[in-house]
């Protein structure tokens, strides 16, 4: 499994590689650890999409 590279526009298509990239990852998760990684990973998202306003 190899992290999705993410373009600078961010289109649905990044979108689409990261839930891909990401049902992969959470399939031998507890509920509670897809939670947490989905917030860490939605913060990241957040900031980044802030710097480019």
């Amino acid at each position: 499994m190899v992290r999705p590279e993410i373009s600078k526009d961010f289109t649905m298509e990044d979108i689409r590689k990261i839930r891909e990239y990401n049902s992969l990852r959470h399939i031998n998760m507890s509920p509670k650890e897809i939670i947490d990684d989905t917030r860490r990973g939605a913060e990241r998202i957040l900031n980044m999409l802030e710097k480019r306003k």
